[in-house]
């Protein structure tokens, strides 16, 4: 949820709390206003019948407004309000009065003279007032939450500029990151340190780039001499088969030793985000071509290839990282598969899967993925393979799910087809 609209909902909330709140407050008081008016109507047109009395001798009754009755002395009441239920002949109903009685000598006679008024009760205050005050405070809130949402727009524009330029920038620009001056303080700190950090980042950024690309550099040199020094050594006459395997020992050390450093460049370039050309990749195309690259060695081991694609599968990815994804797969499994035995590969809209036939299944299958990990002490294993796999499938949020069932290890890749 964004925040002006969290701020919104709760602008809303709370408003609706107070509106509530300050319109039984309004009632309440309009409640209490009221009654001292009626009061006071009473009061006054009580003594006007006194008068009235006093003048001609008599007052008729009218119910249920006025109420004249000759009582004894003992009798008298001073002035006294309450609320009484009377029936109203006009409506035909029994409704709430207030009213006012009090006794008088006129004329040298004791009256009891009442004085009632319809008194309507807070309920029915409360609905026919509410609508009104629901109408003219609404507006009231309406105008201020629009107001607010506009002046918080306007506040959070450049703080959104700000986001959108942080959202597109990347270090592989060189470019020093710039942010608008937003004339707020916390913002104007915020992107301070912002710009502070990424300057920061940046300089390791490139560092460790730059210390990637030497480290991988400077060791080939090395090893490329070693290589050639183990050829010009296979070329002489007079070497012992003991010396001959210490050579291929070192050449075969020396070729694994180039391919692990290959390998730690290619996953320092991933994280480095240097594999960026995406476009749209056939997979059904690129697994083919690669099947038909190993055909030598598949046909060699008599393994039993079975590909199968429901569609071309399109895939928005680096070319590069899908050969490289397809590839390691497809020699992992290809050597981790028995002679004589089938290798399926199941492509489908947005999975795809490759099963080899297992005696047993892996150990610690959720080491598989890491670096340098190894089920046996093969050497012709680096470790990395699948670790570079998990790289890419990570750098494009695919989901990686491995099974042992029926003597079958499967690998399963969820992605988003394109």
């Amino acid at each position: 949820m964004k925040l002006l609209t969290k701020i919104n909902k709760n602008y809303f909330k709370y408003g609706l709390i107070v509106f509530f709140i300050a319109d039984l407050i309004i009632i309440s008081m309009i409640s209490q206003i009221q009654k001292l008016d009626t009061e006071q109507e009473l009061r006054y047109g009580a003594m006007e019948v006194a008068k009235i009395i006093k003048v001609h001798g008599h007052f008729p009754e009218i119910q249920p407004t006025y109420s004249v009755k000759i009582i004894d002395i003992q009798d008298s009441v001073p002035g006294l309000f309450k609320d009484t239920i009377m029936f109203d002949p006009e409506d035909q109903t029994m409704d709430e009065f207030r009213e006012y009685q009090f006794s008088q000598k006129i004329n040298g006679t004791n009256y009891l003279i009442v004085h009632r008024h319809f008194a309507e009760s807070f309920w029915e205050l409360f609905i026919d007032i509410t609508p009104i005050i629901s109408i003219f405070l609404g507006s009231i809130f309406l105008v201020m939450m629009y107001y607010n949402k506009y002046m918080s727009e306007s506040l959070w524009k450049d703080f959104k500029d700000n986001l959108d330029t942080l959202k597109s920038y990347s270090f592989t620009s060189k470019e020093r990151l710039q942010l608008q001056t937003t004339n707020v303080d916390e913002f104007d700190d915020l992107n301070r340190v912002l710009i502070k950090m990424s300057d920061r980042l940046g300089k390791d950024y490139q560092a460790s780039k730059e210390f990637s690309a030497n480290a991988a550099h400077e060791l080939q040199t090395p090893l490329a001499v070693i290589r050639t020094k183990c050829e010009s050594l296979f070329s002489k006459d007079d070497l012992s088969s003991d010396t001959i395997q210490s050579i291929r020992e070192i050449f075969v050390s020396t070729d694994r030793l180039s391919g692990i450093t290959k390998a730690l460049l290619l996953l320092a370039k991933i994280d480095h985000g240097q594999f960026n050309e995406e476009k749209k990749i056939c997979l059904k195309s690129i697994i083919s071509d690669k099947i038909n690259f190993y055909r030598e060695i598949i046909e060699d081991r008599n393994l039993n290839v079975k590909f199968t694609s429901e569609n071309d599968c399109v895939v928005y990815m680096d070319k590069r990282l899908v050969l490289l994804w397809i590839q390691n797969v497809l020699v992992n499994a290809i050597k981790h598969s028995p002679n004589h035995k089938d290798l399926e590969i199941e492509l489908k809209k947005n999975q795809l899967v490759f099963s080899n036939y297992g005696e047993e299944k892996i150990k610690n299958p959720d080491q598989i993925f890491k670096r340098f990990y190894k089920e046996s002490d093969g050497k012709e294993s680096t470790g990395i393979g699948l670790a570079i796999v998990k790289k890419i499938t990570d750098h494009y949020n695919m989901q990686i799910n491995y099974s042992f069932k029926n003597f079958k290890h499967t690998f399963t890749f969820q992605f988003p087809a394109c």
